[in-house]
């Protein structure tokens, strides 16, 4: 499991490179253990399709190009409404204050880059990113909440495969228009949250499926 996790956090990280070439042997090295673990955790990531074996010791790092990044995204987008019509079914009342709570950090952090930069696109990546986090974990968060374990199984690969595609860009494509959209796109997690609290699964994925199109920076 521990070498399972560490190598596809590496992969969704960008520290293993979409399309790169690792071996057992490598891999065993990084992470100072035998090659059995790494061998049982390259055959879940084969499965997950992170990774595609080239020979006996050999595997390579799926190229995340923009068209498997498209199909991935269309998948997100449907299984995330789902998941948030569910959630509005399932969720339990610790689970909904633990998303109400990110919310009060996030609107906090919100509020301490309004004090900072009137303009959201003055603001760096740097800034932006504990925003981005929130939002990140507000969207694990929520998922988990939709009680289907089959949804939030196919979230968990989605969700890697967007991320890994989304990190070799996200620098250079964000910018100052990608900052200030992600800050006016936060407060949708309020609204989508609302509905989920009341009950209102019809509305709650409406939201989330309106959220989702337009999201197509935010790597949340």
């Amino acid at each position: 499991d521990q070498a399972y996790g560490a190598l596809r956090a590496a992969i969704i990280s960008g520290e293993l490179a979409s399309g790169e070439k690792i071996t057992e042997r490598g891999l065993a090295e990084r992470l100072s253990v035998s090659p059995t673990p790494v061998r049982e955790a390259l055959r879940r990531l084969e499965q997950d399709r992170l990774v595609v074996r080239r020979g006996p010791r050999l595997v390579q790092v799926v190229d995340f190009d923009d068209e498997v990044a498209a199909e991935v995204r269309l998948a997100e987008g449907a299984l995330r409404a789902v998941a948030a019509r569910l959630a509005a079914k399932h969720a339990t009342p610790a689970q909904l204050g633990e998303l109400e709570r990110l919310l009060d950090a996030g609107d906090a952090e919100i509020a301490s880059l309004h004090a900072k930069a009137a303009d959201p696109g003055d603001l760096t990546s740097k800034d932006v990113a504990p925003i981005l986090d929130i939002t990140r974990r507000f969207h694990d968060r929520l998922n988990a909440a939709c009680g289907n374990p089959v949804i939030i199984r196919l979230l968990s690969l989605v969700d890697a495969f967007r991320l890994a595609s989304l990190n070799g860009r996200l620098v250079e494509e964000l910018g100052a228009e990608g900052n200030r959209s992600a800050l006016e796109r936060y407060h949708q997690h309020r609204v989508v949250f609302d509905a989920v609290a009341a009950g209102d699964g019809i509305a709650a994925e409406r939201l989330m499926r309106a959220h989702d199109d337009r999201d197509e920076l935010e790597p949340a």
